[in-house]
């Protein structure tokens, strides 16, 4: 009878052979899944790829089509206005010169005059000519639908420059005499017997610039209306804000360009790709490694789980000869061996001796010997050498005990040595 002769010794011993046992099961693992699992990362790698090549070698498969400013330059102009003071008053003395007032009186200032100042702006030019004319028109227009009843356009001023450099003013000086103008309108009212409408009072800007600017030639015009409104022997000067003559002209071109990824494209299709990659490394490496479950890993892996199943209805206890002696049944499982064992009402008794499994019943004895673990096996085909009996089996004992075995290549079958050799499952309650 063996006994292991200290803890310690036990706890050496059982560490390597749990070692061994996880090995096993992970050697079965990687085989049972090893298929799927490439499939998947098969998948993951092309995935991985078409995502990586979408995202650096060719974007997309359409483009977006952008306007982009090329060149800006910006056509310049402003307005200035003022009256004399003809004659004295409490507030104004004779010749006082007013300035971009908001109302001037007809009575004191019966003339207005002004400047027109037009221009340009740009990087550079060449031969740029600006043209500038200022127009008085006054006439009877309906407010509601705008038709216009009488007309009158007089030219105040025109002027013409070349060679205008950006940033140089060209200026065009006028004057109207408000009250002049005030009279010629109740003239024509009052020969027309009539005054449809209401009286409009305008000047009408005018400004042209040609020539080559940044590079291409431009020609460009542009109008403006500054109205004049007289009313209880005042009028105004609408000139509107500083920057109201300013024109920008922007020139396009045209861009295509493919959009740029996005982060989950870039970063991602990467990481498929190397996750691909390590995965298919990782089971050829285990499978290296590990190798291939033999018949009897997967045999040893199966009883071992019934051990530990059944642990709880297994009673270990050396038997004596006489114990198995009589007609004798091989059954191919410890799960059998404990069904019939259940099924006749019989202990199922493991002699750590021989390193059998026992059920007896009356004369007739059903045995079940465990596989060696399989790293006590010889051979590389999986199948290693059996023991001619029970009793030849020196480490068979701890390979079916409670601690964990020590993995082999081989199983025991110990051949029946009666005439008649019945199966577990054909006997029944007797």
């Amino acid at each position: 009878m063996g006994f292991r002769s200290t803890d310690t010794d036990d706890e050496t011993e059982g560490r390597p052979r749990a070692d061994a046992e996880r090995r096993v099961r992970l050697r079965v693992l990687l085989a049972t899944y090893r298929t799927p699992a490439v499939v998947v990362l098969v998948c993951l790698l092309a995935a991985g790829a078409w995502v990586s090549y979408g995202a650096y070698a060719a974007p997309t498969g359409e483009t977006e089509t952008t306007r982009q400013v090329e060149t800006t330059w910006t056509a310049t102009g402003n307005v200035s206005h003022g009256a004399p003071v003809t004659e004295p008053t409490a507030v104004y003395p004779a010749g006082t010169r007013l300035e971009n007032e908001p109302l001037y009186y007809s009575a004191v200032s019966p003339t207005v005059d002004g400047t027109f100042v037009g221009g340009y702006a740009a990087d550079s030019a060449a031969d740029v000519s600006v043209s500038l004319t200022v127009e008085l028109v006054y006439q009877s227009v309906d407010p509601d639908n705008g038709t216009v009843y009488w007309h009158e356009r007089e030219s105040l001023t025109a002027t013409n420059e070349t060679a205008v450099q950006p940033g140089e003013s060209v200026t065009a000086a006028f004057d109207v005499n408000v009250s002049a103008i005030t009279a010629r309108i109740d003239r024509i009212e009052s020969d027309l017997g009539a005054s449809p409408g209401e009286t409009e009072l305008l000047l009408v800007l005018e400004r042209e610039i040609d020539g080559t600017i940044d590079g291409a030639e431009r020609s460009v015009a542009d109008e403006y209306t500054v109205p004049i409104t007289v009313e209880d022997g005042t009028y105004r000067v609408e000139d509107g804000a500083s920057d109201a003559y300013d024109e920008p002209y922007e020139e396009y071109e045209t861009v295509s360009a493919s959009p740029a990824a996005g982060p989950v494209r870039t970063l991602g299709g990467p990481v498929l790709v190397a996750v691909g990659l390590g995965g298919l490394g990782a089971l050829a490496v285990g499978r290296r490694r590990f190798g291939e479950p033999t018949r009897c890993d997967r045999e040893w892996l199966a009883y071992r789980d019934d051990r530990e199943q059944f642990d709880e209805v297994v009673t270990v206890l050396p038997l004596p000869d006489a114990a198995l002696q009589g007609p004798r049944a091989h059954v191919d499982s410890l799960a059998a061996l404990v069904a019939y064992g259940i099924d006749v009402d019989t202990a199922i008794v493991f002699d750590p001796d021989r390193a059998v499994y026992a059920v007896r019943r009356d004369d007739f004895v059903a045995v079940f010997e465990p596989p060696r673990p399989p790293s006590t096996a010889v051979g590389d085909d999986g199948t290693g050498d059996r023991p001619g009996s029970i009793s030849e089996s020196g480490s068979e004992a701890d390979a079916a005990g409670d601690d964990d075995p020590t993995p082999s290549e081989g199983r025991n079958r110990t051949r029946s040595t009666g005439a008649d050799t019945p199966t577990a499952g054909e006997n029944g309650r007797h």
